[in-house]
This record gives structure tokens, C-alpha cells and sequence, in this order.
């Protein structure tokens, strides 16, 4: 019973860390997406720049309105703040 417990555990503590690098790395690729959508505006290509900004709000959406989105938010402003003053 001990045995299984632990293992149950270990389980767990390895979907918890799975869900927040997916989070992580969602959160990442949607302000990525954000940036280039701004960069295909500003070459002029309105369509690319449409196509990337609703990729990026697809992932978004996933999150809104659920208890992961704070922790998604904060890590995709981090990313977009981090990678402006770097500009």
C-alpha cells in the first residue's frame, strides 16, 4: 500500500511538472507569435501578420478563464517585456 502510494506520488509530481513547461512554453510561443505579428505589420504583410496574431490567440485562449491563466499572463508579459528592452 506504501508502495503504491509513493508511486501515485511520483506520478503526480511528474504531470505537475509537465503542465507548468507546457504553460511555460505556450505562454512563450504566444508572445513570439505577438512579436512577429507586429514585425509582418510593420513589412506590410497584412495577412501573415493576421494569421500569426490569431495562432497566438488560440493559445491564449486556453488558458483564459481558467486557473492556470495568472500564471500563463505573467510569464507571457515577463517574455514580451524580457525581449522588448532587449531590442
Amino acid at each position: 500500500m506504501k508502495l503504491q502510494v509513493f508511486i501515485l506520488n511520483i506520478i503526480l509530481v511528474a504531470i505537475s511538472l509537465s503542465a507548468c513547461s507546457s504553460l511555460e512554453s505556450d505562454a512563450k510561443k504566444a508572445a513570439e507569435l505577438e512579436k512577429k505579428s507586429i514585425e509582418y505589420i510593420k513589412e506590410g504583410d497584412l495577412e501573415e501578420a493576421e494569421r500569426v496574431f490569431k495562432e497566438a490567440k488560440e493559445i491564449i485562449t486556453q488558458y483564459k478563464g481558467t486557473e492556470k491563466y495568472e500564471r500563463f499572463y505573467e510569464v507571457y508579459n515577463n517574455h514580451i517585456i524580457g525581449k522588448a528592452t532587449q531590442n
